[in-house]
């Protein structure tokens, strides 16, 4: 594959030295307290099978804004964001296979641009909703914590030393506190982005079970 550059595939790249950030949406409150932390806790039990005795995992992104049609699950202190100031998306994606094969990462395709609702949960997506399509692949939490990214995020700490993965977690309340395991994670798209949204719940499910199983050698639902 020929080296592609960020601007050909429609990846906005902060210039260098600019320290102006997009304008974000404010998002309501997401627990039942009114309160809408960065991390949310929730405790899953060990792969020992030891009950933590917190509630089960269920945390909603209201908005997550997707420019470049891919999302993605990420340990932020086991993936390594930093490629280079003159990167190109064959570099980036390079890292992102290393990473997944390492699971520290999930990447996929949403194939389109929007705004996506996102729903993560140790329940199954609920069956009433509209499945496009779904896969599942492993991801590893090391110091507990599991971050919800789109491409725009990745690729700015790609390019900057000082940005990291996780920069805007605080923006999309998008970050989940888990206990350290590997995880499998069922990833399930309810909304084809050529037909709009048909339903009120998420436009993505995805699933977190403790468990092992293949590491992904590519980005799921690209031709990338």
């Amino acid at each position: 594959m020929d080296p592609m550059t960020p601007s050909a595939c429609g990846i906005r790249v902060r210039e260098a030295g600019s320290t102006a950030r997009r304008a974000w949406m404010k998002l309501e409150p997401v627990d039942e307290l009114g309160v809408r932390p960065s991390i949310v806790p929730v405790w899953l039990g060990d792969q020992s099978g030891e009950d933590h005795g917190m509630a089960q995992l269920r945390h909603r992104i209201d908005e997550m804004t997707d420019d470049s049609g891919f999302l993605g699950l990420v340990d932020p202190h086991a993936y390594t964001s930093f490629v280079g100031e003159d990167w190109t998306l064959e570099m980036l994606f390079e890292r992102v296979e290393s990473a997944m094969r390492q699971r520290t990462m999930l990447l996929w395709g949403t194939g389109g641009e929007e705004r996506w609702r996102i729903e993560l949960s140790d329940s199954p997506v609920d069956p009433r909703l509209p499945l496009i399509k779904q896969i599942s692949g492993p991801i590893t939490v090391t110091r507990g914590e599991l971050v919800v990214v789109n491409l725009d995020t990745v690729t700015m700490a790609a390019q900057f030393a000082d940005s990291a993965v996780d920069d805007d977690k605080d923006i999309y309340g998008s970050g989940i506190e888990l206990p350290n395991g590997d995880y499998i994670c069922t990833i399930s798209q309810l909304t084809d982005p050529e037909d709009g949204r048909t339903h009120e719940g998420p436009d993505f499910h995805l699933q977190l079970l403790a468990g092992r199983t293949s590491p992904w050698f590519a980005v799921a639902w690209s031709e990338l």
